[in-house]
C-alpha cells in the first residue's frame, strides 16, 4: 500500500511542527512573521494559523532544533529574522540576506535560518524579520516555511509513545 499524506494522518510521536504561508508578501518591516497552513503538528504544541507564537504546552523539555526558510522578492536591499523565546531576541540565531545587481529592478533570493534551542513548558518561539536599511524585501507565497523537531538525546522508543522505561533502575 503507498502512503498518500491526504488520506492517512500520522504524526510523529517526538514534538514536532512544520508550518508555511500561503499567501506570501510578508514585508521585512519589523514583524513577526506568521504561517497560515499548518501541515504537521503533534499535540506537544500550541498554534493557530497566521498567529506569530508557537508555545510548547506539554512537558517535552529539551532541545530543539528550528529551521525557518523562505524565499524573497523586492527591489534590493537587505533582509533579516532572528528567533526570539519568550519575547527575547535569541544571540546567534539571526541570518541575513541581500541580493540584486546595479541596475536591477527586481530580485529573488532564499533566506535560511538553522537554530537548536532549549526550550521547557510554557515557552514560545517567534521568527522577527525587518530590513535595516529599508527596501524591505517580501516573503513568496507557499516558500515560507518553519519547521520545529525535537532531539532526543537517549533515543526514542515509537512502541512506548515516546516515554522512557526504567526497569531494575535502567533505562531502556
Amino acid at each position: 500500500m503507498r502512503y498518500r499524506a491526504s488520506i492517512n494522518k500520522i504524526t510523529p510521536a517526538i514534538p514536532y511542527l512544520f508550518a508555511y504561508d500561503a499567501g506570501g508578501s510578508q514585508s521585512f518591516n519589523g514583524a513577526y512573521l506568521t504561517w497560515d497552513n499548518v501541515v504537521i503538528k503533534t499535540n506537544h504544541f500550541t498554534y493557530s494559523a497566521d498567529d506569530d507564537r508557537i508555545l510548547l504546552k506539554q512537558n517535552s523539555s529539551g532541545l530543539f532544533k528550528v529551521s525557518f526558510e523562505s524565499s524573497l522578492d523586492g527591489s534590493g536591499g537587505e533582509g533579516r529574522v532572528q528567533l526570539y523565546k519568550n519575547g527575547s531576541a535569541v544571540d546567534g540565531s539571526i541570518s541575513h540576506v541581500y541580493a540584486g545587481a546595479i541596475g536591477q529592478t527586481a530580485y529573488k533570493n532564499i533566506i535560511v535560518m538553522n537554530y537548536t534551542i532549549y526550550l521547557e513548558k510554557g515557552d514560545y518561539i517567534q521568527i522577527y524579520a525587518d530590513s535595516p536599511a529599508g527596501n524591505e524585501p517580501a516573503t513568496i507565497a507557499n516558500s515560507c516555511r518553519l519547521k520545529i523537531e525535537y532531539l532526543p538525546m537517549q533515543g526514542w522508543d515509537n512502541s512506548s509513545g515516546g516515554r522512557i522505561d526504567y526497569k531494575g533502575g535502567v533505562m531502556r
